[in-house]
């Protein structure tokens, strides 16, 4: 049966046990039922009361396992990936990637659309624009989409949704994005900055099993963020600004971010304005870039030096929107430096790349709705929403 003629749940419909059995259904790809009640500490009763509610809605399929021995062959649960989508934002100074994505994390079709205006409206009607054309392209219903997370660099303000941007994004500034988006969007959207949705959908996305907890993520941007995942749920601290490894990094010094990167390879005599300029640089320009890599693994061991003092994570990422083959070169010179403890007896944690790599800030902002709308980490104790989002509107 098509996707299409399946009945659609309003996302935060699904109940706290059932959004535990689509994570470890998630996590383990294919899993038998016997496998879900152990992993989940629920009767078989429950699970099996569950999954046919969970099958019936489209969310699950069950196929059987055909392993050639006798016996009873079983049965094993897997996610439909094409049955909700999502999508996700990310912007730089002169563009914005708009993604759309499935269950599995794959991106299947994106555009970019250039930033030619400094409203936060402007912006955000070219988006959602976007998403329409996308969707119509893909012959699929706009329902389908469960809601567009915009992944932004900047803070939030105290006990607050509205979001401070990074001044070099003057049009999401004192609330202006949240208004824009919530008069434009059609679908429920959530507001992260972009180390945290980076980090959710390195933890959710990055294939690693078992899933690195706590796991800490090094966002290169035009600036230096962070974001962290604990107990399966980012963490975003009291007003959604922790994991900011950028306060070890004097503005009036060199930095080992994006926009020093930048300002590196302009002052060596390249033109560079934006991220998708690196994809081009010229094999003259190795020597400039080769130097600003060695100086940004040498500051960026004291962020893993403090990361691992701070949340003693499973494993260190670092990703953002470096091409790949500069963020692996990154984490080898950091992995080159002798990077002390954080006490006696205790070793630095160790340090990946991004299994994601430059799509990891698409894919991540994509994989907030998902969060949000069918993993049990989205419900505070009291029930309530975690993360930033907004209620969607009723459905046709």
């Amino acid at each position: 049966m098509a996707a299409d003629n399946l009945t659609l749940l309003e996302p935060m419909d699904l109940s706290r046990n059932e959004r535990r059995l689509v994570e470890l259904i998630f996590v383990g790809k294919q899993i038998a039922r016997v496998d879900l009640a152990e992993r989940s500490g629920m009767t078989g009763a429950s699970v099996t009361r569950l999954i046919g509610r969970l099958i019936e809605i489209g969310l699950l399929i069950e196929v059987v396992e055909r392993t050639g021995a006798q016996g009873q062959p079983r049965r094993l649960l897997s996610l439909r990936a094409d049955r909700y989508l999502s999508a996700g934002i990310t912007f730089s100074v002169s563009r914005m990637e708009v993604a759309i994505a499935d269950l599995a994390g794959k991106i299947l079709t994106s555009r970019s659309v250039d930033i030619e205006t400094s409203t936060a409206l402007s912006v955000a009607e070219a988006a959602q624009a976007a998403i329409a054309a996308m969707l119509t392209d893909l012959g699929t219903r706009k329902d389908r989409l469960l809601g567009v997370g915009c992944s932004v660099p900047g803070n939030f303000g105290t006990m607050s949704h509205i979001l401070k941007a990074h001044s070099f994004f003057p049009a999401f500034d004192d609330g202006e994005a949240d208004q824009a988006f919530k008069a434009t969007f059609e679908a429920p959207y959530y507001i992260e900055n972009d180390g945290t949705a980076a980090s959710l959908g390195e933890y959710v996305f990055g294939g690693r099993i078992p899933q690195p907890d706590p796991m800490f993520f090094i966002h290169i941007g035009h600036g230096v963020g962070g974001g962290a995942v604990i107990d399966g749920r980012p963490y975003r601290g009291v007003n959604g600004n922790a994991c900011l490894p950028g306060v070890l990094y004097p503005y009036d010094q060199p930095r080992p971010s994006g926009q020093d990167l930048f300002a590196t390879l302009n002052s060596a005599g390249f033109a560079i304005h934006d991220f998708i300029d690196l994809d081009r640089l010229p094999d003259s320009a190795e020597a400039a870039l080769e130097i600003w890599i060695e100086r940004a693994g040498k500051q960026l061991s004291e962020t893993v030096r403090v990361a691992t003092a701070m949340f003693d994570p499973a494993l260190i990422v670092l990703g953002g929107r470096l091409p790949e083959l500069v963020t692996d070169r990154l984490v080898r010179a950091i992995s080159s430096q002798p990077i002390l403890g954080p006490s006696r007896g205790l070793e630095a944690a160790a340090v990946e790349a991004s299994r994601l790599g430059p799509r990891a800030g698409a894919i991540g902002a994509a994989c907030i709705p998902f969060f949000a709308s069918l993993f049990s980490a989205a419900v505070a104790d009291d029930g309530s929403p975690y993360l930033n989002g907004r209620k969607p509107k009723s459905r046709p």
